[in-house]
């Protein structure tokens, strides 16, 4: 099971993370979430929860993209 972030956590890793509303139906999508900032509340309000689908880095964290400095 993928570890599971839940609104207004704190986001670790940057990156796609898919958004999954649990309950009557439960659906998902994806969004991308960046390091730093926080996960958003939901519509719904209750029981979703985020899946990092796939990491990213920032291209100015990125060894091979340096700024030159």
């Amino acid at each position: 099971m993928a570890d599971q972030h839940k609104p207004g956590e704190k986001v670790q890793t940057s990156g796609i993370y898919k958004v999954v509303k649990e309950g009557d139906g439960e659906s998902e999508f994806e969004v991308t979430c960046v390091e730093g900032e926080h996960f958003p509340p939901t519509r719904s309000g209750k029981g979703a929860h985020y899946e990092l689908v796939h990491a990213a880095t920032h291209s100015h964290k990125h060894s091979e993209l340096g700024s030159g400095d």
